[in-house]
């Protein structure tokens, strides 16, 4: 974590909400992209996406973008090549925007901390800018890994700030009590807000 990490006060009046967000972020929609992009230096979507690529090679896997937000993420791996992306977030604002991009196959209302029934569960799931603090949290990451097939792999971002004031690393460290069907491959720190010096840290989980 870089010493510059106080937080935007249009992220904060996200972050420390610990009731429904959703107004919040359909309220936002309209200009999250450019909030996001070119006042905050965000690139998580990027990194993230990165890492997915490396784990998941078929272009044709089905791929579930959970917390999909406008869409950034799935017109990141529409563009590399990936034709089967699913998008999910409790935001119908958001939602909206995530369409335009044309980066979907299919779009749902969810709220991640609950559980999602599937009838064909995917290959390959992101979820990128969606936790860290207050909820979704820790205890919410098994509704992601429900959704993956055997051997699927989620690649899961956390805001660094968040992942030190919530001391993730210790629940990190204990995540194979937590989670006993779910190998967690490794951790990666990656920059995340290059504006307000904020880095992330990206799990990478594998359906056992």
């Amino acid at each position: 974590m870089n010493e510059k990490n106080e937080i935007d006060p249009r992220l904060k009046s996200v972050y420390e909400n610990k009731l429904d967000k959703t107004d919040l972020y359909d309220k936002w929609a309209s200009t999250y992209d450019e909030d996001l992009i070119n006042d905050l230096g965000y690139v998580a979507d990027q990194k993230a996406c990165e890492i997915l690529s490396e784990l998941v090679t078929d272009t044709s896997a089905y791929i579930l973008d959970a917390g999909c937000g406008t869409g950034l993420v799935g017109g990141r791996l529409r563009s590399a090549g990936y034709q089967n992306i699913d998008g999910s977030d409790f935001s119908t604002g958001m939602l909206a925007k995530a369409k335009d991009t044309n980066a979907y196959n299919n779009l749902f209302q969810h709220d991640l901390t609950k559980p999602l029934a599937l009838k064909a569960p995917y290959e390959a799931l992101i979820a990128v800018g969606v936790f860290g603090f207050n909820t979704p949290s820790f205890e919410h990451l098994g509704h992601l890994t429900d959704c993956l097939v055997l051997n699927g792999y989620a690649v899961v971002t956390v805001n660094g700030k968040a992942w030190d004031d919530n001391n993730w690393q210790k629940r990190i460290n204990e995540f194979s009590l937590y989670y006993p069907n779910v190998q967690l491959h490794k951790v990666v720190t990656i920059e995340y807000l290059t504006t307000d010096g904020i880095d992330g840290q990206v799990l990478v989980l594998q359906k056992k």
